[in-house]
């Protein structure tokens, strides 16, 4: 990672596009992703490193998912943890059986285990054999009608790291957890004061039932 996730002077942050998301991820940094009615914290799957996961870990719910395409989840021998008759439109839309790395990991629930995971989802030389179930992240099975037809908040999250990280496929994201409420996620006010206190980016996805202008995501 190439930027510190220790706090910064407060200052406010406007929301950027997309393409300003996919560089910054390009920089090595997470982002705040608004789509439709969800935040969430960003990062490359591909790139993703210990203190990057703590970070995760601990502003958001810490139900930590990773998107991946859906020809990479049947390479790997992922299926849904519940079958696809759930509607585009629910949370649990493409979740995964739980995964982890096989080898190089201990209890698999750390910041550190959590990442190297990830890494081995990304990584285009991982086998089915590299990955145990269940475990302690959640692959995404994203559809290429994801990207046509309704966005979800999976498949924007995986064309930005696509388009950010050419070589590995995948992007981590969980959703924010609440700050003015604890006892609820986080919102756009929410978004705002970490951005402004860890100098991230904030980035306002597309229109649910719109199509992402990004191109290397197919």
């Amino acid at each position: 990672m190439t930027t510190s996730l220790a706090p910064r002077a407060t200052h406010h942050r406007s929301w950027s596009t997309i393409a300003a998301g996919s560089r910054a991820l390009a920089a090595g940094e997470l982002i705040i992703l608004r789509h439709h009615r969800r935040v969430v914290l960003v990062g490359c799957a591909g790139a993703a490193t210990t203190e990057q996961m703590a970070f995760l870990i601990r502003h958001t719910t810490g139900f930590l998912q990773v998107a991946l395409h859906e020809r990479t989840c049947d390479r790997l021998v992922l299926p849904e943890a519940t079958p696809t008759v759930r509607a585009i439109s629910t949370l649990g839309h493409g979740q995964c059986v739980t995964v982890d790395a096989a080898a190089g990991i201990t209890t698999g629930i750390s910041g550190a285990d959590r990442a190297r995971t990830a890494r081995i989802l990304a990584d285009p030389a991982t086998e089915p054999g590299d990955l145990t179930r269940p475990g302690h992240l959640i692959p995404v099975r994203v559809t290429p009608r994801e990207f046509r037809t309704r966005l979800t908040t999976a498949s924007v999250a995986l064309a930005l790291s696509d388009t950010a990280e050419s070589h590995y496929s995948g992007a981590v994201f969980a959703d924010l957890d609440g700050i003015a409420d604890p006892t609820a996620v986080g919102d756009r006010g929410d978004a705002e004061i970490l951005a402004e206190r860890y100098g991230l980016t904030l980035v306002a996805g597309p229109d649910p039932e719109g199509q992402l202008s990004l191109t290397h995501h197919l």
